[in-house]
């Protein structure tokens, strides 16, 4: 999976980008970078809807990133306990239950990947 680099937006505008009465431009707030807010005519209702929830999405995607590294960090220490278990033969290939503990590892290293 192909991640957008969010290091591009560290400095927008912060939000909330708001929309003005006749729902045709979107208002963003000064930064660090400029004193003067910024008006951005989109030119439908629309697209201004839109436009002013882009710093939620991004956001919302930093939290998911953070989320994902969480979730493959944890697949690798399976992974990593699996193989480490079945080298010192402290842990069998196969349990009495028919857990196969070879799949466990290999399912967690290509979620991984």
């Amino acid at each position: 999976m192909t991640r957008i680099d969010l290091t591009q937006f560290e400095n927008r505008s912060p939000a909330p980008w708001t929309i003005t009465e006749d729902m045709q431009e979107v208002v963003i707030p000064a930064n660090h970078e400029s004193t003067m807010e910024m008006r951005l005519y989109t030119g439908s209702s629309t697209n201004a809807r839109l436009i002013a929830k882009v710093p939620d999405l991004i956001a919302e995607l930093k939290k998911t990133y953070a989320r994902e590294d969480e979730l493959l960090d944890a697949l690798r220490i399976i992974k990593e306990d699996c193989e480490t278990g079945i080298a010192q033969g402290n842990i069998p290939i196969k349990a009495t239950n028919g857990i196969d503990l070879t799949k466990i590892r290999n399912f967690a290293n290509d979620a991984a990947l």
